[in-house]
């Protein structure tokens, strides 16, 4: 059985108890993109899956017709023109009347022009099934991870013996994106953080063309996708010796991330993973500079579900890839952020990046 045919057979389980007849599921211009591809292995921008029982159906338009018939171990049906009507009329032929709505980026738009199409079909969104069935991930998709995980931190090895005082954030993001394609990444999994200086303070600060200078803190969140699957790392490095005051806040952020790893196993919830790592933050007085949650899962995006945060309801899984990252920010001045990608297991968590971390990593000044 291939792994797809195998997901959308559990995917068919847990939706059916819900009372439909068939599955539904619309990627428009890459609206979802990652369940479609879960479920399928399609990757292209444009595609419809259908579920009904044991039959199930793929459509696409003459754009993508060759590369589905590639990729997707189902049917292949091509669409021209306007393609909903077309789509409801597969769901009549298999005598569908309830057919349930599988994602919540189904925008209201193409709801409501669903809903118009399929006059006497009764359309039920069904919440968020695909997304819940991705949150555990088998070894395949673990192993998947861990490569992209290991290119993402070959890169960092590569970039910091070069950068220097006087490159802008922006470059030393091209040249490391630039030697991530060339290494073999699909794409980056999002926008480069490279902030350095007081712009490190900003968790989530756009690489820009202000220039790097002696005595910044630099802070690095990076990642690569591999196959589809995503990495997400972040490590702080010093241009030049650091303060007492950078130092001291490094090793604070680093016991809260070691903290976090250590609370992670199946069973706990990601509110008191979170707790346990903001405690010795707050403990230090500086509760209110860590500002985020503690992590979230990673897969074929970069953010999905769990998450461990003070409002999180979550519950971890064995199988679960989250990434802890503490961090604590002094506005205007520099912050500091430790992140690394774990696997939930059922006595503890498994570490899957290993760059160093143990103390704030000094490069030259210079």
């Amino acid at each position: 059985m291939s792994e797809f045919l195998e997901r959308r057979r559990n995917l068919w389980q847990k939706v059916q108890p819900q009372g439909v007849e068939a599955f539904l599921l619309v990627n428009v211009e890459g609206s979802d993109q990652p369940n479609l591809r879960y479920l399928t292995g399609f990757t292209g921008t444009f595609g419809v899956l259908i579920l009904a029982g044991g039959d199930a159906l793929f459509l696409t338009d003459p754009r993508y017709t060759e590369q589905a018939q590639a990729q997707v171990d189902l049917p292949v049906e091509e669409v021209r023109g306007r393609w909903l009507p077309q789509v409801v009329e597969r769901l009549r032929a298999l005598g569908a009347k309830r057919v349930g709505l599988g994602s919540t980026r189904l925008s209201l738009h193409l709801f409501e022009e669903l809903r118009k199409a399929g006059e006497g079909l009764e359309f039920v969104p069904l919440g968020a099934p695909v997304e819940e069935l991705r949150r555990i991930k088998t070894e395949t998709e673990i192993q998947k991870i861990k490569e992209a995980v290991e290119l993402t931190e070959a890169g960092l090895h590569w970039i910091l013996p070069r950068i220097r005082p006087g490159m802008s954030e922006r470059e030393v993001a091209l040249e490391l994106e630039f030697w991530y394609r060339k290494e073999g990444a699909d794409d980056v999994a999002f926008d480069l953080i490279i902030a350095a200086g007081p712009r490190s303070s900003r968790p989530h600060h756009r690489a820009g063309p202000e220039k790097l200078q002696a005595g910044d803190l630099v802070l690095f969140d990076v990642g690569v996708r591999m196959d589809g699957y995503c990495a997400d790392l972040t490590r702080v490095v010093a241009l030049g010796r650091p303060g007492s005051k950078a130092q001291e806040t490094y090793r604070l952020v680093l016991e809260a991330n070691r903290a976090g790893i250590a609370a992670i196993r199946a069973g706990v919830s990601g509110k008191d993973v979170d707790a346990q790592a903001r405690r010795v933050i707050e403990e230090a007085g500086l509760g209110e500079l860590f500002g985020h949650g503690l992590g979230h899962g990673v897969g074929l995006e970069v953010h999905e579900g769990p998450r461990l945060s003070a409002t999180s309801e979550d519950t971890l899984a064995a199988g679960m890839v989250v990434t802890v990252e503490p961090g604590v920010y002094f506005p205007g001045e520099f912050g500091v952020r430790i992140e690394d990608l774990v696997v939930v297991a059922e006595d503890g968590a498994r570490v899957l990046s290993a760059f160093p971390k143990d103390e704030l990593l000094v490069l030259s000044g210079r």
